[in-house]
């Protein structure tokens, strides 16, 4: 169906469906973390076990991120809408009444496969329902989303594990899930053009090896350091099987993700540049409550509540950056979202064993203000600098690396922070401030590449 035809009430009821179940994909994601203790208990297990929870939700939703472009092409967006929320029913009702840890975790798999198909999709909608004019606006309003269901997740999850059982976290999403599931049967249309397309096995074989080595690899760093072969050799498998995939992607006259788009260098840079920012989002929301606990003394509730006001900081600026964006253009709203983002890293390095908890908040606030005015901003300036035809591919190229740039991030500056910590007499505290002073500045010097990469893809002209 023509986009451009649809009633505007059908528009608002396409945006509601696809924000609203995106909203459930992200709350779920992030409600069990909590109950990880719990749950090691109940099932005997340890917390390298647990972690399979997280694992393969990452690892299975990026896989069918990836396939986005095909996806889209194959099927209907009411058929994947539909398909999407299938899943997350399912494998909430199999996580609900699961009695073992493969259950538990195969519950989290099918939900995972509709996370997958969801998190790209709802880009790619609002990409074609909004006119190239108001898409700061669309992007605006998924940022908001995308940062209020973590924000939340946690402090629900909290509750209810401290009330009832973690069975419950999964029983709360049913309700909704359904709602979301029937709304979409009776108003959900087709908004994108299907295109030829076909499914190359050997590609989805070549991205799962590509995805497992690298998550792999890269989450044994925190484990073993980054000098041994349970780093070295899955990062490398997985490297070499990107490659691969890359190059196979060029030879096929349908490519499983057409690739060649990263030749448009305005979208190759920008994409760049939102890789960084995802890395120095998650990082901070790691790093500064492990700086108020290990080096400053503080209690767990301190460090957590540290970062609430800037989660809120967040949200807002990310709605107020689209309008802004629609408003004066990207330019402008992401540069002074640079500067407030480079200002705050700068800050960072300043934080000392007695600096007030009230000043980090603060400072962090800054931070998360300059994530909002450049982050979906520039997903926004990216993707406009694609055709139509050229959407889907697009947005699962920058979902798939502003999910890798989130835990690769994490990782590096995190094990930065341990080595730092162990290698030294020095008392643990004096220590782990050090480390977390190095962590700062390394992603001071990211903050600056990013800005680099935005200057240079924003100078750039499609090909």
């Amino acid at each position: 169906m023509e986009v451009s035809t649809l009633p505007k009430k059908q528009k608002r009821g396409i945006i509601f469906i696809v924000i609203g179940a995106n909203f459930l994909f992200l709350l779920n994601q992030f409600l069990l973390i909590t109950a990880y203790p719990v749950i090691m208990r109940d099932f005997s297990i340890n917390a390298t076990q647990v972690q399979w929870l997280t694992t393969s939700f990452l690892l299975v939703t990026s896989i069918f991120i990836l396939m986005t472009g095909y996806l889209i092409d194959r099927f209907t967006t009411r058929h994947l809408v539909i398909s999407s929320l299938v899943m997350l029913v399912i494998g909430t009702l199999v996580g609900w009444l699961a009695s073992s840890f493969v259950i538990l975790v195969v519950a989290r798999i099918i939900q995972a496969i509709g996370a997958g198909i969801m998190l790209p999709l709802v880009q790619t909608i609002l990409l074609m329902v909004y006119p190239e004019n108001q898409r700061g606006r669309a992007m605006g309003l998924l940022g908001f989303v995308m940062n209020v269901a973590p924000a939340i997740g946690p402090s629900i999850a909290g509750l209810i594990v401290d009330f009832y059982s973690w069975p419950y976290l999964f029983l709360i999403i049913l309700p909704p899930a359904f709602l979301f599931l029937i709304l979409a049967s009776l108003y959900m249309v087709n908004v994108t053009e299907r295109r030829p397309t076909q499914l190359d096995i050997p590609s989805l074989v070549l991205s799962s090896i590509s995805l497992t080595g690298i998550l792999y690899g890269t989450s044994m760093i925190s484990v073993v350091g980054f000098v041994h072969w349970l780093v070295g050799l899955p990062l490398l498998i997985g490297i070499l099987c990107l490659g691969l995939f890359i190059k196979r992607q060029n030879m096929l006259k349908l490519p499983t993700l057409n690739v060649t788009i990263m030749k448009n260098k305005a979208f190759a840079w920008m994409t760049g540049s939102v890789f960084i920012i995802a890395m120095l989002l998650l990082s901070a929301e790691t790093i500064l409550p492990l700086f108020s606990q290990n080096a400053q003394g503080s209690s767990a509730f301190v460090a957590g509540i540290l970062l609430f006001p800037g989660t809120v900081i967040l949200s807002i600026t990310s709605l107020l950056g689209g309008h802004l964006f629609d408003k004066y253009g990207g330019k402008t709203v992401i540069s002074s979202g640079f500067l407030l983002l480079m200002a705050a890293c700068f800050l960072f390095i300043s934080f000392e064993k007695e600096t007030s908890p009230i000043y980090v908040s603060a400072i962090f606030c800054i931070f998360m203000a300059g994530i909002g005015l450049t982050m979906m901003p520039q997903v926004t300036m990216a993707m406009n600098r694609l055709p139509r035809s050229e959407l889907a591919h697009g947005t699962s190229i920058m979902t798939t690396l502003r999910q890798f740039g989130m835990g690769i991030g994490v990782t590096l500056l995190t094990t930065m922070i341990s080595i730092r910590t162990t290698d030294t007499a020095l008392p643990y505290e004096e220590a782990f401030l050090r480390g977390t002073r190095g962590a700062f500045i390394a992603m001071s010097v990211l903050a600056i590449l990013a800005f680099g990469l935005f200057v240079w893809g924003r100078r750039k002209r499609e090909p």
